[in-house]
């Protein structure tokens, strides 16, 4: 299965190919990033490259340091703006490979193969790539959509229970934004189809507004509360996980509570935990949202969840913020 989504960037576009084994992979990367865990089970089975770079999975790996390793390592490996750069894996190290790849000589072809749910539902399409400032969330990025998208089920056949548990998060996230049949798909376990309506609804937003400057932003529902959390955490939360909990967390501040409830038994059936771990404090919380991307002089803007498919835009002042907040952590 193929799917092909343009952006309002002249010729931009990112093509989606599904196949059923990652035998079936036909990339010939110049240069390859790879998770180390995936380089583990599936490095055989792989198309490798003479530059082969293998980073850890996790948020350890979007930092300065490792994006000027691989600048370094682009630069032993000579690669001129013809060349491919394939990466494949998870979301933090597609997003510091893509990084690499978007800067290096001003953008060179960047062919992702996400390998964990998380990646295959969102992180990888789109063209965010980011990496964290001084333990701060994404302060630093490009928008730069990969060429291509090689989705593989067979890597879900390996993935740890916890980092299932965050791709589902995110995929529920999405059933709220664009499509509440995937909720039906997640259930079912039939996850080929909820990454394809995962992809279709971020395809159709991310088409109309690349560069987030109006409907992109309600892909980050649960994001305000959750990069907080991250953080908070020292990122021992998974990036889906704190998405679940930030969930609830902007239903009530909407007033929504009935709604939060019917998330929260979802979130519980798919295995998915949405409370607030008790290290995470109101005072904690209010010194992260100052890094916020989605912060302006006026206030912030919040993604408000009102139903299924029904998310709204509201900018809180400082003021309004705190009280509803402080309601919450009551």
């Amino acid at each position: 299965m193929s799917i092909e989504f343009s952006f309002p960037r002249s010729d931009v576009s990112t093509a989606v190919h599904v196949v059923d084994r990652v035998t079936d992979i036909d990339v010939s990367p110049d240069f390859l990033v790879l998770d180390s865990e995936v380089k583990n089970i599936y490095g055989d089975r792989l198309p490798l490259c003479d530059y082969v770079i293998e980073l850890p999975g996790g948020e350890t790996s979007k930092t300065p340091d490792i994006l000027e390793k691989l600048w370094l390592e682009m630069n032993q490996a000579k690669l001129r703006r013809d060349s491919s750069v394939v990466v494949a894996g998870g979301g933090t190290v597609c997003d510091v490979g893509a990084f690499a790849a978007s800067t290096w000589k001003r953008g060179v072809n960047l062919v992702l193969v996400p390998t964990t749910l998380l990646c295959m539902v969102d992180a990888s399409l789109g063209g965010k790539t980011a990496v964290n400032i001084a333990g701060e969330k994404n302060q630093a990025g490009t928008v730069y959509p990969a060429s291509e998208i090689i989705i593989c089920p067979e890597f879900l056949e390996t993935l740890p229970p916890e980092e299932m548990a965050n791709g589902l998060a995110e995929a529920l996230k999405t059933a709220v934004i664009g499509d509440r049949q995937i909720v039906e798909y997640l259930l079912r376990k039939d996850y080929s189809r909820a990454v394809a309506a995962c992809l279709a609804v971020k395809g159709r937003i991310v088409a109309a507004d690349l560069e987030e400057n109006s409907e992109r932003r309600l892909l980050n529902l649960g994001h305000t509360v959750g990069h907080c959390i991250e953080a908070i955490s020292g990122f021992t939360v998974g990036h889906g996980a704190a998405v679940a909990m930030g969930i609830p967390v902007a239903a009530e501040m909407g007033g929504n509570h009935d709604f939060a409830l019917e998330f929260k038994e979802l979130a519980c059936k798919l295995g998915i935990e949405t409370a607030i771990p008790s290290s995470i404090t109101l005072s904690g919380m209010l010194k992260h949202l100052e890094s916020d991307k989605k912060t302006t002089g006026n206030g912030r803007i919040w993604i408000i969840p009102r139903g299924w498919e029904d998310c709204e835009q509201v900018l809180l002042d400082r003021t309004t913020e705190r009280e509803l907040l402080e309601k919450i952590w009551q």
